[in-house]
Parts: structure tokens; sequence; C-alpha cells
């Protein structure tokens, strides 16, 4: 039985080192966050150990008669942990073959540096005062200098505060350079140390540091710009993930009892509910960046708390009662041992015990607020934003501004719901993945961006969060049309939430119009059918949002009240060059098909206007800026064609083209790259819809074409004329400033969020 054991045990080994050589590979593939661990250099040699570790510990379990052993106890770790308390819970540290291995491998390097030499950012006029307290395990103070040495570009100054050490510590701290170090007969502990440190201090702002943690690529410079953002953040924390590659914390939670939770303890560190800032509790003391001024007022930790723990907590506290903020940055990144200093796992408990109480009749007052200890209120507990300043939005993706199609403006409306305070969670619903250095290469780090959920996970989402939101606003009929089912199969999940349409237009008018070109016109009955079904879904909302007054209108034409007009911003900012120094047309927009208004417009362009163009121009110059997914637009393209893919700034394309078209024949809404193109200073030739829906004339602030021929005369003529391109320049840059300001903007998206419209039906009415 034994043998057949074994021999069961042998077949796994061996495959599992196949799986492992795969494994390696990956390591080519990773992506974002891991990247960032491959350039730690004791992370990349001890990651293919500790992944072979996890996946014995499994087997361990499956195999029987496998001995037990140290590691795989991590499993009865766990169970007891979920009799214990919160604060109890916190000390388990991270599985102990993966602290080892690390730690092993760590020593190692130590002992082949100490006949060398490391130099340390220095500065006699520091902005950052790096503070360590070490007490022996030198091999982990040397993975954290290293990473000081490698990650902190700023003016920095490291003080190394080592109390009293009696292992490696000394030799160490010879062989560096830069450093002021400060040497304790006995342990002071890290609170003492850390105030003592403090004193000697210069830079503007203190980070304190735990000797036991590794600084990821640009986890201070990212601290540095998320603090300098605002005067009232007192503290950024910092995402601490746990040798073993889990989550340790991403700010942490006070509970009502003075009890703490590190949020996300134990999950993937970069699921979408860790990766954007916000305003915390606390954050833990392993990475803690403060300015000095507010350290020095505030007295630096409270020694009542001494040796150690919730030091930091106490500091966090006194900051919120200050009025200052403590915020959580998801881009500050460590690695954390946790606990590695510590002797007794039980003293530590001890401690905490008697240091929550010493929290508790100091904070009294305040804790009432918080809530009561439940892992129920987690979600609740997570942030400082109150449930009215809530709201879930709804849309196809991330509303990157080079995607078009509505997105630029849905960007300004999360930006504008920023700004104004609230607390946004972006549910992408047609294209869940994206990279998230992709995600947020636009877009502010205080919004939640649910990736990776999908349409399939929308209920289990909005289940999870049932009474979470104040408000819910939903982009597009297709997305409206499934959040409705919802509605209707689970009223009482939105009964104390307002909803919102962001409807834009009636797009049963784009589709008519698609069908009349294509030479299949729609008959009376499927018109009629179409508006009804729009309309329909409109009438779930409490309120809708149209982008102009002829929406509006067409809205309250077919009986749907609490309707809102929320448009464009886009205040003018010419480009410089003058008539004389451009040359050229160009077009801005997303093409993803053919059969999208922009496909369809572009390929009627280029098939029956350009080469009008062309025969009286010569080979003018055409650019085609924004994603192509058309293979008949790429056929259509010739020499002077350019089509440029994604473009993150369009201003040179601007500031050299002489011309903007529009040659959209199908659409609903009000065209966004009009109004952006005007912004620029850059006339517009567009057709007689785009003109209706912005409510221009032809010949004041646009020229429009009403078919081929005219539109091709229309571009000529504005290419030639410089007169009456300067005409139009002007006065469409007085319609923008007047249509597209961003207070304007701001304004009505207050009026819209605030308004009291009763029911999921819309009454009334607001413009």
């Amino acid at each position: 039985m034994r043998s057949d054991s074994n021999k069961k045990q042998n077949e796994l080994i061996q495959s599992l080192q196949s799986q492992l050589q795969a494994k390696e590979q990956e390591l080519a593939d990773q992506k974002w966050l891991f990247q960032q661990f491959l350039q730690s250099p004791s992370w990349r040699l001890t990651y293919p150990v500790r992944w072979l570790a996890r996946r014995l510990r499994a087997l361990r379990a499956a195999i029987p008669g496998t001995e037990p052993t140290v590691a795989s106890g991590i499993e009865s770790a766990v169970s007891e942990a979920e009799e214990m308390s919160e604060t109890e819970a916190e000390s388990i540290s991270a599985p102990a073959d993966a602290r080892q291995v690390l730690a092993r491998s760590q020593r190692a390097a130590l002992q082949s540096f100490l006949s060398a030499e490391l130099p340390l950012p220095h500065s006699d006029d520091p902005e950052v005062s790096i503070i360590l307290v070490l007490y022996n395990r030198a091999e982990l103070t040397f993975g954290c200098l290293l990473s000081i040495a490698e990650n902190s570009s700023e003016r920095c100054e490291v003080i190394i505060v080592d109390n009293a050490s009696s292992d490696e510590t000394g030799p160490l701290l010879h062989r560096l350079k830069g450093a002021r170090i400060l040497h304790n007969e006995e342990n002071r502990h890290f609170l003492m140390a850390v105030n003592q440190a403090a004193q000697q201090a210069k830079g503007e702002y203190l980070l304190i540091l735990n000797n036991d943690s590794q600084l990821l690529p640009g986890t201070l410079q990212s601290a540095l710009r998320t603090i300098r953002s605002s005067n009232d953040i007192g503290a950024v924390g910092a995402r601490l993930i746990l040798p073993d590659g889990s989550l340790q914390e991403a700010g942490s939670i006070i509970w009502r009892d003075g009890s703490c939770l590190g949020y996300g303890r134990g999950d993937n560190p970069a699921a979408p509910m860790y990766m954007f800032q916000r305003d915390v509790d606390y954050c833990s003391g392993a990475f803690l960046l403060t300015p000095r001024a507010i350290w020095q007022h505030l007295g630096g930790f409270d020694e009542s708390y001494k040796p150690a723990y919730y030091e930091e907590t106490d500091y966090c506290a006194r900051l919120w009662a200050k009025g200052l903020r403590v915020v959580y940055d998801p881009d500050a990144v460590l690695i954390h041992h946790e606990f590695a200093s510590s002797s007794s796992r039980s003293q530590a408990i001890a401690l905490q015990r008697e240091h929550q109480e010493i929290f508790v009749n100091r904070n009294r007052a305040a804790l009432h607020s918080h809530h009561v200890r439940d892992l129920g209120h987690i979600l609740e507990a997570r942030m400082k934003t109150p449930r009215s300043k809530r709201t879930l939005f709804l849309d196809d993706r991330v509303p990157h501004r080079w995607l078009g199609s509505g997105f630029p403006r849905t960007q300004t409306i999360l930006s504008t719901l920023v700004k104004q305070g609230y607390f946004v969670t972006f549910y992408p619903m047609s294209m869940p993945e994206e990279d998230w250095r992709s995600v947020y290469s636009d877009m502010p780090r205080q919004i939640e961006f649910m990736t990776g959920y999908g349409l399939q996970m929308l209920e289990a989402f909005l289940r999870s969060r049932v009474e979470y939101y104040g408000t819910i606003i939903i982009s597009r009929p297709h997305n409206m049309a499934i959040f409705h089912s919802i509605l209707a199969a689970y009223p009482a999940w939105f009964e104390k939430t307002k909803i919102i349409y962001d409807a834009e237009a009636l797009f049963a008018g784009r589709e008519i119009e698609r069908r009349r070109l294509a030479g299949n016109p729609m008959k009376d009955g499927e018109v009629q059918s179409l508006i009804l079904d729009e309309v329909r879904l409109a009438s779930a909302a409490d309120s809708i949002v149209s982008v102009s007054e002829a929406e509006r209108a067409a809205f309250l034409k077919h009986g749907i009240n609490g309707v809102f007009v929320l448009g464009h911003a886009n205040p003018p900012s010419p480009t410089p060059r003058t008539f004389h120094e451009r040359d050229g047309f160009l077009f801005v927009g997303a093409i993803h098909e053919e059969a999208s208004p922009n496909g369809d417009g572009m390929i009627w362009f280029l098939e029956e206007i350009f080469p009008r163009i062309t025969a009286a121009l010569g080979n003018v110059r055409l650019t085609i800026a924004g994603v192509n997914r058309s293979e008949k637009i790429g056929r259509l393209t010739g020499s002077s064609v350019t089509i440029t893919g994604r473009v993150a700034d369009l201003t040179e394309y601007y500031n050299a083209s002489r011309v903007f078209i529009a040659p959209t024949r199908y659409a609903a809404g009000i065209p966004h790259k009009v109004h952006e193109a005007a912004a620029n200073g850059l006339p517009v030739v567009a057709t007689p819809l785009l003109a209706s829906q912005l409510g221009w004339e032809d010949g004041t602030s646009l020229s429009v074409g009403r078919d081929a021929e005219s539109f091709a005369q229309k571009c000529i003529e504005l290419h030639r004329n410089e007169d009456l391109w300067l005409r139009l320049r002007n006065a469409a840059l007085e319609r923008v400033a007047a249509e597209c300001s961003l207070e304007l903007f701001e304004t009505r998206m207050k009026e819209i969020l605030t308004s009291d419209t009763p029911g999921h039906a819309g009454a009334g009415s607001a413009s």
C-alpha cells in the first residue's frame, strides 16, 4: 500500500517537473504587476520554487499516507483563524515556505555582498527622509536597501536606526554609503526608534518603511505624486503583497470596537477592488508617507503604544481628526514579509489587544461612526464615501478618448463625477478585459474599474452590491435593455437607488437612416416598433439624459419626462498655425466596423468625394486619425492618405491640417468630433445631418455639403479661401465657447445627480 502511494507520488512529482518547466516559460509573459515583481532579483529567483511549493502542499493533501509537514499545516492555521478576531487573524503570516525560501536567497545574496559597498541615495536638501528601524534579520534589510537603491530617483536621505542587532546587521551597515546610521545600545523597538529618526530628518516628507519590505519600481514616485496632489492629504499608504504573491492589505479598516482588518487580505493583489485610489481609515506602517511638518505638529507616534502595534492606526486617526485624509495608493507596491522581526506571535497578539483598548478609550466618539465588526460590512467600510455619493456606471468598455463613439463624453462625465466628490465604479459590459496600464492611462485613479466581469457576471455583481450605490447610470440602449431585464426581475434591489439612463439620443433614427441608405428602408410598422422599444427602455429610469435640446424634444414627444440635456465639454483651445502653415484634410474617428457611421462616411468620402478634391487640388494630403478595422478603407487609400491608428494626442494633427471633414450620413445625438475640431481651431465641412444636430448653419459656423459633388466643392473652397477659413474658424470657436464650456457641463451634471424625480418612470422635466 505504501509502495503504491510512493509510486503515485513519484508520478505526480514527475508531472509537476514538466509543469514547472512550462510555468517558468510563462515568466516572460507575465504582465503589469508581475513585470514589477520580476524586476526584484529575489522574487525572480525564487518564483519557481514558491510555485512548486504551493502545488506540493495541495498534492500532499490529496495523496493518502503522506506525512503532514510544516507547509501542509497552513490550511489548519487558516481554519483556526476563522475562529479568531480580525486583529488576531492579522497575525497569521504568509506561508512559511515562501518566506523561508525568500529569506534564504536573500541571506545568500547578503553573504556574497559583504565584501562590496552599497551606495544609497543621499541629498543635502532631501525631499524625502526614508526611515528604517532594524533589529536583526540582516538578510531582509539587505533586500530592502537594494530596493531603495534601485528605485529611489527622488531627492532622498536614508536614516537607519539599529536597535542593537546581534546578527550580520553590523557588517552590512559598514558597507553602506550615503546613509545616516543611529546606533542604539538596546532595543528601543519600532515606535521609539521611528520617533528618534524623525527628529534627525530634513526632508519635506517622511517615509516610514519596514526593513522586511521591498519597494517595487515606481512606488515612491507614485506615492509622492499622490501626496502632492492635494493639501488635505495627511498620509499615503501602499498595496502590500506577501511573499507568496497574495495580498496583505489594500488599505485597512477600523471597526467600531477598535479592531482592524486589512482590506483584501489573501486575495489576488491585482483584482479590480484593489486597483483604485481611495480614502481609508488607515494604512500600515510598513509603508507610510507623511509630511514632516504634520508629523511634528502631531508629535509623531504616540508613545502610549510602545513598543509597537496601533501606533500607525492612532496616527492616522489623529490625521482624520485634524481634517486630513489618509489615502491608499494602488501604484505604490511592496513585497512585505510581515512580522519578520516578531519574536513571539502570542506576545504580538497580546500587545495588539492591550493597545486596542488604549485606542478605543482615546477614540470612542470617533469610532461610534465606524461600522460594527462584521465581514458583511467590509464593502461599506473600505472607504469613507457615503452611499449618496457612490455611483455605478454601466457602458460598453473603459471610455478612452481615442475610441470616439461617445466615449470621450463618457470620460468627461466620469471626471466630473470624481471632481464633484462622487465615488464611481465603472462596469465594462461588452469588452471587460483590459490591461491595468491601459485602463488608467487616461482615467482618474479614484475610479474602480470592474474589469474581467462582463455581461455574464452583471447580475451576480449587482446582487453582491445591493443598496451599495445611491445612483446607477446606464449608457446606450443595448446596455439599458440588459439592465432593464435585471431591474424587472429584482425590483427590490433598486428601491433606494436612483436610475439614470444616459440615452444621449433616440438611436432608432440612426438605424432607420442606415437602412434607407443601404437600399432596404424600414416599413412604417417596423419604425414604430423600433421607437417604442427604445421609449420603453427610457421609461424604466428616474431620469433620462440627452445630448441636445432636439433629442430632449424627441423624448418628450413620445411621452418620456424627466429628460435632461448634457452635451459635450470642449472648451476652445485653438492650435496656433496660420492658414498658410497648414495643408490637407483631417478626419478623426474610430472605425470599428464598415457599417458604422464612421465607416460608412469614410467609404463614401474616399469613393465619391476625395477623387473630386484631388482632381482640383492635386495630390493633397488626407489624414484619417484613429483606429481603422475596415479592410475596404485600407484598399481605397492611396499614397496621399495616411491612416494613423490609435493616437493619444491629436494636437499636432489639428495644428498641421487645414480642413476637417465630417462626412457622416447617419448618426444619433450630436457629433463630438465636430465640437473637438472647432475647439482646436479647425474649420469643418459636414453633412446636413450633423449641421442639424448641432444647430449650426451653413456658411456661418461650418460648411455643409449636401451630396458628394457639393461636399467636394465645399472642401475645395475652404482649402483655398483664407478669408472664409478665418471667418468659419472664429465663428466656430465662439460657438464651442458658449455651448461646450466645462462649467456648463459640470453645472448640468450636478443638476442631473441632485434632482428629485420620483419613481422609475421619470416625472417632471428639466433643461
